[in-house]
């Protein structure tokens, strides 16, 4: 199955899409100093990058709409699956790394290994004991607290 679609129409979406999610959640994620100087506070340069991808989304918009500055190109979803699903194991990865460090990040070596097909299992176990000695070097040397 092909899809086609306007990469400066998207990439313009996509911008405003972005610009928007990060306007609601800069304040759950940065906080504010009671003592800020002249407006400027740790908030306003994610707010300025915020306003920066909002233009700069709608100005592909115009070039797109307006202007017909566009190219179509098209994505094949067979080829794209295996990227996809890897995003997919990315995102998990994510959301396991708030509860274990050790396991999400063994795991996601592990899993790397399997979409690259690799069958040697020195390969895997080099992964394991590398994230093992990594958490080791950081949380007992380093004391970098992991969750």
């Amino acid at each position: 199955m092909k899809i086609h679609y306007r990469s400066n129409l998207m990439a313009g979406c996509l911008a405003i899409v972005f610009a928007v999610v990060l306007f609601l959640i800069i304040p759950a994620q940065v906080g504010l100093e009671k003592s800020a100087t002249f407006g400027i506070t740790s908030r306003t340069l994610p707010y300025a990058l915020c306003v920066v991808s909002g233009i700069c989304g709608i100005g592909l918009i115009i070039q797109s709409l307006v202007f017909k500055k566009d190219e179509v190109k098209e994505i094949e979803l067979g080829q794209e699956g295996k990227g996809l699903l890897y995003m997919l194991v990315l995102l998990a990865y994510g959301f396991g790394f708030s509860h274990s460090f050790l396991i999400s990040t063994s795991l996601l070596g592990i899993v790397t290994l399997a979409f690259q097909k690799d069958k040697k299992p020195l390969h895997y176990v080099i992964a394991v004991a590398v994230t093992a000695v990594l958490y080791f070097v950081f949380t007992e040397l380093l004391h970098v607290r992991l969750p």
